[in-house]
């Protein structure tokens, strides 16, 4: 069990989330109050045997430092409870930190092996209760201290009690230990299917309309019944073994205190004790049972919450080999050049993208064109660096894209896409993500159009927006997005199919913006609109993940039928 619990407290170090300050004052807090617990008994017994034996000048001195030791112990109580809120206030802060800056670092494909579910659920519930383990831990210690020195005293006081408590106490914990095992197992499975069952009522609000369009109901309920079967062996398998930890195993320790009572009653009667001997030992005997079920409740907290510790370094050490690489270089002086070189790039044994090469100048406005899957995405994740090219290199401005520090190339390579995100907060506080200089912010949506919007409002640039930006029509969503895309200071932009749910109106109203932006940035454009298309200084038309052609409009109309068929 010691070295059980030791894993669990070296693997919570491991997060490196605690204050090494704190963590020292609350592990000695936790110690000194302990010994000063296991001392309170011996002071009860020695005034009852002073008392007995008419030495009351002795007992009323013994009631005095009985008193002093008293408030020493809560004193030291209420120390440790102290420091105890000051370092769980910092490691939940820091843990909160960690899975959101590792949230930020994670490939698009993470949701493949960590639900949104499982990350909320970790990040608030699961984070709320693992930073309460060195507090479990030291309790947990300073509990079987107090156990050992209980012990310590009965077995001196009486060889017999003494080794028989050993004996109990030590079949006790030996069968919680087993039990709690067994009851952790069942936990991790029951919280697995809970996590699904999240996950599945999540998607259900997303896709409510594609539920009742295509009459899915019946289906998902099977779905949901499935796992909630599932969830609900696990969950009675561990109820049972937590019954048999707080209900069966602590019968043993109740049995063997009756019998010590009996013991000690004859003891007396045969004139072998006084009564201050007896308090002594019954005394310490329920301040081991006492402790054995506080020991319980701190073992068995910290066997919940390594369960819930495996969760956190679960998201923190979650890898992929297309995950997010950042180099060193700080050159913030970028003019937009952009080379693929030879690309390659594979996903899930697919090949999307096979030997792309292509140029695009600085302050130009190129547009990427193909079929559904030809991998015009692809390019865009990669120049993000959402993912890591397998062969062949990219280039902005000479450099190697993965050279660049995170800082630098998140400031310079901006997207707005299809359906951009917007905050649940208002209107000003979403720009203020990217620059909250509010002059900045007027300057910005001017820019695009969406100012006079904005003021029409009741409340103009503080109004508080709704999930996701759902009281907007898609086309002011798309303005206020590219607005904030503005204020990064890109100096290249992408646009995924921003256009293809947008009006006529609106979509002139941004090919205009695109037009008036290649002065100064570079602008690529993913679109299926032909419109769109014959507007850019350059098209690169892809098929099947690979360069088919490379021109303008006119010039691809009449030699590529890739294009001329994406025209039609």
């Amino acid at each position: 069990m010691i070295k059980k619990y030791g894993r669990l407290l070296k693997k919570y170090k491991a997060l490196k989330a605690d204050h090494k300050k704190y963590f020292f004052f609350l592990f000695l807090s936790s110690i000194v109050t302990a010994l000063l617990r296991v001392s309170l008994p011996l002071f009860a017994s020695l005034i009852i045997s002073y008392v007995t034996t008419k030495k009351f000048k002795i007992a009323f001195y013994t009631i005095l430092l009985f008193g002093i030791f008293y408030i020493f112990y809560y004193l030291a109580q209420h120390v440790n409870y102290v420091i105890y809120s000051k370092h769980a206030n910092y490691t939940h802060n820091q843990l909160q930190k960690k899975i959101l800056n590792k949230v930020c670092s994670m490939d698009e494909n993470y949701s493949k092996k960590l639900s949104q579910s499982f990350l909320v659920h970790t990040a608030f519930a699961d984070i709320g209760e693992v930073m309460q383990i060195p507090d479990q831990c030291f309790d947990a210690i300073s509990y079987f201290l107090i156990i050992l020195i209980s012990l310590g005293i009965i077995v001196k006081t009486n060889l017999f009690i003494g080794i028989g408590t050993i004996f109990i106490v030590g079949i006790y914990l030996l069968f919680l230990n087993k039990d709690l095992d067994k009851r952790d197992y069942y936990l991790a499975n029951e919280t697995m299917y809970k996590d699904k069952t999240g996950n599945l009522i999540g998607q259900v609000f997303e896709g409510s309309k594609e539920i009742k369009s295509f009459n899915m109901h019946e289906e998902i309920r099977k779905h949901f019944n499935r796992i909630h079967q599932n969830w609900s062996k696990m969950h009675g398998k561990k109820m049972n073994y937590e019954n048999l930890v707080e209900i069966i195993d602590p019968v043993v320790i109740v049995f063997f205190k009756l019998i010590i009572y009996v013991v000690m009653t004859y003891f007396i009667m045969q004139g072998q004790y006084d009564v201050g001997i007896l308090v002594l030992i019954i005394s310490y005997l329920d301040t081991i049972i006492d402790n054995c079920y506080e020991l319980f409740d701190r073992v068995d907290a910290l066997s919940s919450n390594g369960v819930r510790l495996n969760r956190i370094h679960k998201i923190l050490e979650y890898k992929n080999k297309h995950m997010l690489v950042f180099g060193e270089n700080n050159t913030d002086d970028i003019f937009g050049d952009i080379v693929f070189d030879h690309v390659d790039f594979t996903y899930e044994n697919k090949m999307i993208l096979k030997d792309v090469s292509f140029n695009i100048k600085a302050h130009s406005f190129t547009a990427i064109v193909g079929k559904s899957g030809s991998g015009k995405s692809t390019i865009f994740r990669i120049l993000l660096r959402l993912y890591k090219v397998e062969k062949g290199n990219v280039y902005i401005d000479g450099i190697n894209i993965y050279d660049y520090s995170k800082d630098v190339y998140a400031s310079n390579v901006s997207i707005v896409t299809q359906k951009p995100f917007i905050f649940d907060m208002s209107i000003r506080e979403n720009l203020n993500l990217v620059d909250s200089n509010f002059k900045n912010q007027v300057r910005a949506c001017k820019k695009v159009g969406i100012h006079d919007f904005i003021m029409s409002l009741p409340d103009g640039y503080n109004t508080k927006l709704t999930k996701d930006g759902s009281n907007l029509s898609i086309g002011q969503k798309q303005l206020i997005a590219l607005a904030r895309t503005l204020l990064s200071k890109a100096e290249i932009l992408l646009f995924d199919e921003i256009t293809s749910s947008l009006d006529e109106k609106t979509s002139k109203q941004i090919l205009k913006i695109m037009k008036e932006l290649k002065k100064t940035h570079t602008v690529l454009m993913i679109t299926h609109k032909p419109s769109m298309m014959k507007k850019a200084d350059e098209i690169i038309v892809i098929d099947k993940g690979k360069i088919h052609a490379i021109g303008k409009h006119q010039k691809l109309v009449e030699q590529s039928e890739i294009y001329y068929s994406l025209q039609k």
